[in-house]
């Protein structure tokens, strides 16, 4: 059975078997887990270092809005299982089946050639405009976030800080190189179109365009369009540059019009090559 699950359908919850860590946060830990039919999947939960009930609501609140998505680009669910745990008070945790994505992390792209991300941006950006469009901010857009699969196909995970637009913005959580500065309240796409733009610097530079913890003012002290590395007779990276210059320094008309034009611009370069 390939470990590398593209063509996700949903398995038998019943007959899980846990098996080896992928990865954890602050809050929650991946597994590996094998159905019964001996297809790989992954499995989110609290941490077992300590579970409470904010870690496992926030499990079940991230499951609601998986469920509610179907995009190329995003994880598939199959449901949210029970699973034994006999350190828990209730002796058992709520676990988010998901598609197993064996391709490691965007990381691994930083500062290849724009032939290389530049298609694998465009379908995460084609993802971040689907939630957009059914009214979900993602709010935690970075390469770790964004697994490959088969044939470098992206998809995005990690939906724990995820808002309705206009809704009251989980407070916490984020990463600072990221985050854009002084957004709170109310959840909105500038806070994904800003850490989307930090995320394609990131890949086409090989690093942050402000650092890890950049400094309030940091974006009125880049230098913009001329910092990014140019392709000669790629007319659409030029155009590129320069719409990540303008999200970069938080220019509000740029910020405003959303993720679009950011996709077009990565879908002109896809066409160009």
């Amino acid at each position: 059975m390939n470990p590398l699950i593209d063509s996700f359908s949903a398995p038998e919850l019943e007959g899980l078997i846990l098996g080896s860590p992928l990865g954890q946060g602050g809050m929650s830990q991946v597994r590996l887990a094998t159905t019964v039919g001996g297809d790989r999947v992954a499995v989110k939960l609290p941490r077992d270092d300590g579970a409470n009930a904010a870690a496992r609501a926030l499990i079940r609140r991230e499951y609601r809005y998986l469920a509610a998505i179907s995009h190329p680009n995003i994880v598939a669910v199959a449901g949210l299982g029970r699973f034994a745990n006999p350190s828990a008070g209730t002796g058992y945790e709520p676990g988010i089946v998901m598609q197993y994505l064996g391709g490691g992390d965007l990381v691994s792209l930083a500062g290849a050639p724009p032939r290389r991300w530049v298609p694998v941006a465009a379908q995460v950006a084609r993802a971040v405009d689907h939630l957009h469009c059914t009214g979900i901010v993602h709010r935690d857009i970075k390469p770790r976030n964004v697994l490959l699969g088969l044939q470098d196909a992206p998809r995005l995970i990690d939906f724990a800080l995820a808002a309705r637009i206009g809704s009251a913005a989980p407070k916490g959580g984020g990463t600072a190189a990221y985050r854009l500065p002084a957004q709170a309240g109310e959840a909105s796409v500038i806070e994904d179109v800003y850490a989307f733009a930090v995320l394609v610097y990131e890949l086409w530079m090989g690093g942050l365009p402000f650092g890890r913890d950049p400094e309030p003012g940091a974006c009125m002290r880049w230098r913009g369009v001329a910092e990014f590395k140019q392709a000669s007779g790629v007319r659409g990276l030029r155009h590129l540059a320069a719409i990540l210059s303008g999200v970069l320094m938080q220019r509000k008309a740029v910020l405003s019009a959303g993720i679009g034009p950011l996709r077009h611009a990565l879908e002109s370069v896809v066409m160009e090559h």
